[in-house]
């Protein structure tokens, strides 16, 4: 996927704060962020919706497309910081951001639309913020103002297969589980917003190789991995007790 956006130098335009859920929010000099979100804003909180950011290219085509002609400002959709420079389609979730002294990490592209709930929906009949927002959780807290530089750093959610097979390794048949598998994921993903890489790997029924694999996995920061194989009863099935050491919590069903 291509990261380059049209603006070469991201920036803040506006940063906007509400005391109450469901208004408009009002820009101010600086926010300041802690662990629970932005300081003062009534959508600071142990979640992970803590931030809300809105590209201001998206408000000015949602003004052009005003019957009325209204121009709406930043704050308006109620997001916490209006952006110029990121094309926000582009993010996807676990991407982060850079801003003033903070990182943000995307935690949810768009949301349901309040309907009522909404002061802009209220007024206008429609809003951006449920197709074209994303929101995010405070990594590192910190100042935020106007013209503040942003930085992205796209995040790829590196998913590894591991085929377990003496016969396969040995090209005696095709592997066909492990190709099934990254088909089936990339179905999944198809119409989702994360930055995906596939991996695979096939191998014996081999205690030694299924470690190599697992902790070549650890230091490459694979996010996911999915094994096939290696689980009957014979002495050479060996995948269960293998993983089992690598895991932290098991989830029976």
């Amino acid at each position: 996927m291509n990261f380059e956006f049209d603006e070469k130098n991201p920036f803040v335009v506006s940063v906007n704060i509400s005391r109450e859920k469901g208004t408009s929010k009002t820009p101010e000099e600086k926010i300041i962020l802690n662990e629970y979100g932005i300081l003062g804003d009534a959508h600071s909180g142990s979640w992970h919706r803590q931030v809300s950011l809105l590209a201001q290219e998206d408000i000015d085509k949602f003004s052009l497309l005003d019957a009325d002609n209204r121009k709406f400002l930043p704050g308006e959709f109620a997001e916490n910081i209006t952006t110029k420079g990121i094309d926000f389609k582009k993010v996807a979730i676990l991407d982060r951001l850079k801003i003033g002294d903070t990182e943000l990490e995307i935690s949810q592209i768009g949301k349901s639309c309040h309907g009522d709930g909404c002061a802009i929906f209220v007024e206008v009949g429609k809003c951006v913020m449920p197709k074209s927002g994303v929101f995010a959780r405070v990594i590192k807290g910190g100042k935020i103002k106007k013209g503040d530089k942003i930085e992205f750093f796209p995040h790829t959610l590196k998913i590894k297969i591991i085929t377990l097979s003496d016969r396969a390794s040995k090209g005696e048949y095709e592997d066909l589980s492990g190709p099934t598998i990254i088909d089936i994921l990339k179905e999944y993903f198809n119409d989702k917003r994360w930055h995906v890489e596939y991996l695979y790997e096939l191998i014996p029924d081999s205690k030694s190789d299924l470690l190599i694999q697992l902790q070549k996995s650890i230091e490459e920061k694979v996010d996911i991995i999915f094994t096939t194989g290696g689980t009957g009863i014979s002495p050479r099935d060996i995948t269960p007790e293998v993983v089992t050491m690598f895991a932290d919590k098991l989830i029976p069903g």
